[in-house]
């Protein structure tokens, strides 16, 4: 009673903070420092502000990460960080529905928990009146979200059906069950995402408790990243964050250290599933500590392809299929984890010996200089790569903020490019010993060398960052404004000798960054019958060696480069994609030209990955969202097996990739790829000659042999259906309903499906009326929704309606999905409800047109089609002169519920 009744009056508190707030003086936050582009400010409250501006971009960020995660939970409070982020998007006192004013003001926006934070962030395109909201709005659902006990048993359900989606994944429930058996005491042991029970159980007073004690300002970091005036940020924050006052009660530290591991642990998890693995865990360090950084590169050097010494002896000796690992960023001591794929051919514990007897070998193993070179680049590669993302580098920093202070990420950085092979062989020793490990039986040993974790106060973490100033600033990049217009003002086309045709994006992108991406259609539907599989299969081997260059030689080099190609095949076309720095391009497209016409394809290359992929699809067999994706376009398209068309079923696909022979994959790569019918964009500040001599070296002279023509897909009516099929023992259940039509985007009816489709099922954030009634009102589906299918260049139009459930909530879900549809069809929307999606729906494309891949993608359809730029402000112009009539007939001509396929994947003989 006690506890309630403190609740009560700190409920009641809040109700009057506002008016208290409206006669404090604003504050201005106090500048700290500048560590390389990341500007510190502080209020007297105790929040801290960091201010990444780039002018480079046309989108800004705002992120607020909390101190506080399942790190933080007691007992009976297992999940209550995460049902905290879900209750915060519910409503606030001042502001009213956060969720329906994210939803009408477009963009995207979050929240997450992990195990020491929860945060929230927002991406909108810049203007004073976004920042301001975002701002306001941040401020007001720290100290004042209702969080009302009807709101919490709505969303009950919809976390629990989170927390089934993650029950159907083997490897991610292998990973829980070792970690909850590798800690003893401390909560990195506990999945983020709780107990089920917890979380059904927890009051909403008991939740609030737990909210007025951890959100607060001095327990808060607000980062502000992208475009914006950086003087009216500082405004904003003073006005709406430095009101509140600091809390008088103190945060009580966490203080349970994890003993040392006293003896190899095993865990042998037995449920329903298709796929075989093996994980391990050893007990390592804080992010803090300085050997975090040597174990992170040492698990790059055991793991990588082809380098890696455990991909050497596992992968290529194809006793596993696959082989990854990770390192949690966390405040206290952690772990890092081996993930191994097992094909169903082979014995599963013969191969957890086998990885056991591997782990055995890395504290005694002899490392390299050259071991060390190749990780130190390829993290390298990464940590740049984010860094000159603003506004992802805005997001990913909340991880070390929650590792304990910012600056721990440069101090990481400074510590992996200072790295030695020596500092590589002491945590081998150190960590990577049996006793330190969990794969499953207690063993009695004497004179062990137990490993000890690291405890690190607030306070030594303060000495360590404190005096840290970074390197030097770089050079700022350049705005540019995310319009079409001045994406015109910036284009410059060419064509290369061979007809390739290409655009250059002439901007500037933080670091020096270049982007390219490519469009290779080849071929003919004819000769292509019956070749798609070997393409695919081409396409993930094309940087497995070439005549001049080992598999290993490619991946170095384009690692110290810090730059990546990748390539895909579907259908008729080959796409490559580039990521790298100006200084670069040149080498890094002639790497791309030698792949393009030296590879050379190994035979175990081919054995391994086809491995690989069947594994993947192994696990999917039973999987109830790739079954249920994979048999609604088989019930709706009825092509003949060998059409590039044609969808298999997953076991068709599985038995398809065995039969691949290498000879199949060397002719389709000598006599049907070719460039000589391609497109491609490069975003970035080169100069156009030397960017159109280089792009001539590198395809002007790869032609195909196989004469090019548009293959187009046939048009298949739907007709009324409705299929279940059972995954049995999955905790989790997808619906799909599909309905056909003849469309394309010349089409006079195209803007009005566009909104049609947005109110019905895709626009806002959750507030378009399927995911509304299946997720808000009714609380029975995960994630629901729809999205549109309509073409470019011929009418094979679709539209798809889709939601995530609990296998028990089938009929509640199928329910409500066709009720939603009908009442739409029936009775059509309100002018009020176009408005709204219209705007948010405007503003998600403005968002969207702030990034690269758009840039790209707008210019390689203009290269591709001759769809002119102006066509992307033309739908939106179109779409703003609609009227609520027009949305609604054109809903009527082409849905229909007679028309619509139904597929339902679970296990439906759950009670």
């Amino acid at each position: 009673m006690k506890n309630l009744f403190l609740s009560g009056i700190l409920c009641c508190s809040l109700v009057s903070l506002s008016s208290v707030y409206a006669q404090k003086k604003p504050e201005v936050p106090k500048y700290i420092t500048n560590v390389e582009g990341v500007k510190e400010y502080s209020l007297n409250n105790g929040l801290k502000v960091l201010l990444i501006p780039d002018a480079s971009q046309s989108n800004m960020v705002v992120n607020i990460v909390y101190n506080v995660g399942s790190r933080n939970e007691g007992y009976g409070e297992k999940g209550m960080a995460h049902l905290l982020e879900h209750m915060l998007f519910k409503s606030t006192k001042n502001l009213g529905d956060i969720k329906k004013m994210l939803s009408d003001k477009g963009g995207n926006a979050n929240g997450t928990t992990w195990l020491d934070r929860t945060n929230y962030y927002e991406v909108f395109p810049s203007s004073d009146e976004n920042l301001k909201w975002s701002i306001e709005m941040e401020a007001d659902r720290m100290v004042n979200a209702t969080i009302l006990q009807t709101d919490l048993e709505k969303e009950f359900s919809v976390v629990r059906n989170e927390f089934e989606i993650g029950e159907n994944n083997p490897d991610g429930v292998l990973q829980e069950r070792i970690l909850s058996t590798a800690y003893l005491w401390h909560n990195y042991g506990n999945s983020t995402i709780g107990s089920k029970e917890d979380i059904e159980r927890v009051k909403a007073n008991t939740l609030r408790v737990f909210y007025e004690k951890y959100y607060q300002p001095d327990n808060a970091t607000v980062i502000i990243a992208g475009k914006f005036d950086e003087q009216k940020a500082l405004q904003y924050v003073g006005q709406y964050f430095g009101v509140i006052p600091r809390p008088k009660r103190v945060l009580d530290k966490t203080y349970t250290i994890e003993p040392a591991q006293d003896g190899e642990k095993f865990v042998e998890l037995k449920r329903a599933g298709d796929s075989k693995n093996v994980g391990v865990v050893y007990h390592t360090a804080s992010y803090a500590d300085k050997d975090y950084a040597a174990i992170d590169a040492l698990g790059e050097i055991l793991t990588a392809d082809p380098s890696g010494y455990l991909y050497k002896t596992l992968v290529e000796t194809q006793k596993v299929s696959s082989i990854y690992f990770w390192q949690p960023t966390v405040r206290d001591a952690g772990y890092i984890y081996f993930g191994v794929a097992v094909p169903n051919d082979k014995d599963v514990k013969a191969v957890q010996q086998n990885v056991r007897d591997e782990m055995d070998k890395i504290g005694s193993t002899k490392y390299t200089d050259q071991d060390v070179s190749r990780a130190k680049a390829k993290i390298i590669k990464q940590i740049e790569a984010v860094k000159n993302n603003t506004i992802s580098y805005a997001i990913n920093m909340t991880e070390i903020i929650g590792a304990g202070d910012y600056r721990l990420g440069f101090l990481y950085r400074d510590a992996i490019e200072k790295l030695t092979k020596e500092d590589i062989q002491r945590v081998a020793e150190k960590y990577f010993r049996s006793n330190n490990r969990t794969v499953g039986v207690f063993i009695p040993s004497k004179e062990e060398i137990r490993v000890k974790p690291v405890e690190y106060t607030d306070e030594q973490l303060v000495a360590f960052t404190k005096d840290y100033k970074g390197k030097a600033l770089e050079k700022e990049a350049a705005p540019f404004e995310a319009s079409i217009k001045n994406l015109k003002q910036n284009f410059a086309e060419g064509k290369l000798s061979n007809g390739v045709k290409y655009g250059l994006i002439k901007k500037e992108i933080k670091g020096g960054k270049v982007q390219a991406s490519f469009k290779f259609p080849v071929s003919n539907e004819k000769d292509l019958n019956g070749k798609t599989d070997a393409a695919g299969i081409l396409a993930q081997l094309l940087k497995t060696g070439t005549k001049t260059q080992t598999k290993e030689q490619i991946q170095d080099r384009l690692d110290q480069l810090k730059s990546s190609i990748y390539f895909n095949f579907s259908r008729q076309t080959l796409s490559i994609n580039v990521s790298t720095y100006k200084e670069n391009f040149k080498e890094v497209m002639a790497i791309l030209g030698d792949l393009l016409t030296n590879s050379t394809f190994p035979e175990n290359e081919l054995t391994k990955t086809i491995s690989e992929y069947n594994t993947y699809l192994e696990s999917s067999l039973n999987d109830p969202q790739s079954v249920a994706f994979t048999e609604i376009t088989r019930q709706t398209t009825k092509y003949p097996k060998g059409s590039i068309f044609y969808t298999p079923t997953i076991q068709e696909q599985i038995d398809a990739f065995k039969k691949i022979k290498q000879s199949e994959i060397v002719d389709f790569y000598k006599n049907i790829l070719g460039g000589n019918n391609g497109v491609g964009s490069v975003v970035g500040d080169l100069d156009a000659k030397s960017t159109a001599e280089i792009l001539e070296s590198t395809f002007g002279k790869w032609n195909s042999k196989s004469k090019y023509e548009m293959a187009l897909p046939t048009y298949f009516e739907t007709q009324k259906s409705d299929k279940d099929i059972i995954t049995p023992d999955k905790e989790n259940a997808v619906a799909l309903g599909r309905i056909s039509f003849k469309m394309d985007r010349k089409n006079p009816d195209y803007p009005a499906f566009v909104m049609a489709n947005e109110v019905l099922g895709s626009g806002g954030f959750l507030s378009a009326r399927i995911p509304m009634r299946l997720r808000e009102k009714e609380g029975i589906s995960y994630g629901a929704g729809s999205f549109i299918d309509v073409p470019i260049t011929n009418d094979t139009a679709s539209w798809t309606y889709y939601a995530f459930l609990n296998p028990t909530k089938k009929s509640a879900v199928e329910t409500a999905a066709k009720e939603e549809i009908a009442k739409a069809l029936k009775d059509g929307f309100t002018a009020e409800e176009l408005k709204s999606n219209f705007v948010s729906w405007q503003n998600d494309r403005k968002t969207k047109l702030g990034i690269d891949n758009t840039l790209m993608d707008l210019a390689n359809t203009y290269l591709q089609y001759g769809i002119p730029f102006e066509d992307y402000d033309n739908l939106e112009e179109k779409v703003k002169a609609l009227k609520v009539d027009e949305v609604n007939n054109v809903l009527k001509k082409y849905l229909s519920l007679d028309k619509m396929t139904s597929v339902y994947a679970g296990d439906f003989n759950k009670k």
